[in-house]
């Protein structure tokens, strides 16, 4: 699933891409990609208009048509978007396909349509009435112990709740907690762990999205280059650990992410 990198890959690749093109029409391949718009609505608001900025929040991007208007795009788990010069073939999965009157396209694929694309006021009105938390980029270091110390449950399901910090997802929160040393059941962390976390957080991210999330141009020492069944830490060279945590498959080194605390299931 795209995470807060490929993500941040994706809105530096339409800011080099789709700016400041006027769109011909948009075409709507199937309708469950669709969020609280219709085809018939979103194509009138789109056409003739140019996308004049891109930004990221989180998972979510936001492209300027104009001051009161911005097409918002979040590419769930298999989306991706890919500019095309004409005579290309259109992608397999295009659930949304944007043309320009340059001749030039851009597709929305998505094979699992998990993808989301709609309108908004702005940026931060969507983010308001979504209840998304704050970027985990921006996010500074008092505002997350905050947010942290208020809240109950293991800290690899509170990186999860993208409520409370958004745009780390199942493999980057696996790499904070590896970096930090925490494991991912951990509770009740204290004030030195979590100002360790945050930092890490933000060192991970910044990595991955230099190497525009190639997981194979990270460094070594980063458990997403070992993270697969059979996998040894690189730290330690402890066999990695794998298990179910809230639906999802969780990797740790069971060297140097011990598990400190262990009291009773918490209520979120």
């Amino acid at each position: 699933m795209p995470e807060l990198p490929e993500v941040e890959s994706a809105r530096e690749y339409l800011e080099s891409a789709v700016l400041c093109q006027p769109i011909q029409e948009v075409l709507i391949r199937d309708e469950r990609i669709l969020s609280q718009v219709t085809p018939v609505k979103l194509n009138q608001c789109l056409t003739g208009k140019i996308f004049r900025s891109v930004q990221r929040h989180g998972k979510r991007l936001f492209l300027e048509l104009e001051e009161d208007l911005w097409l918002t795009l979040h590419l769930g788990m298999t989306g991706w978007l890919i500019y095309q010069d004409m005579g290309e073939v259109e992608p397999a999965h295009t659930r949304m396909l944007i043309r320009f009157q340059n001749g030039r396209r851009l597709a929305f694929d998505d094979l699992r349509i998990f993808g989301e694309v709609g309108l908004t006021e702005s940026p931060s009105i969507f983010l308001t009435e979504g209840k998304i938390g704050a970027d985990a980029l921006l996010i500074d270091r008092d505002d997350f112990l905050k947010i942290m110390r208020s809240r109950r449950g293991t800290i690899k399901s509170l990186l999860l709740n993208q409520r409370l910090i958004s745009g780390i997802g199942n493999l980057y929160s696996d790499e904070a907690l590896f970096q930090a040393g925490i494991h991912p059941q951990s509770r009740s962390l204290d004030e030195m762990q979590l100002s360790l976390l945050i930092s890490i957080i933000k060192d991970v991210l910044t990595t991955s999205i230099s190497v525009r999330a190639d997981f194979d141009r990270l460094p070594e020492s980063y458990l997403l280059r070992h993270r697969h069944p059979g996998g040894r830490c690189p730290r330690d060279g402890a066999l990695l650990q794998h298990e179910k945590l809230g639906g999802r498959t969780c990797y740790y080194c069971p060297e140097h992410q011990r598990l400190a605390d262990s009291g009773p299931e918490d209520e979120r």
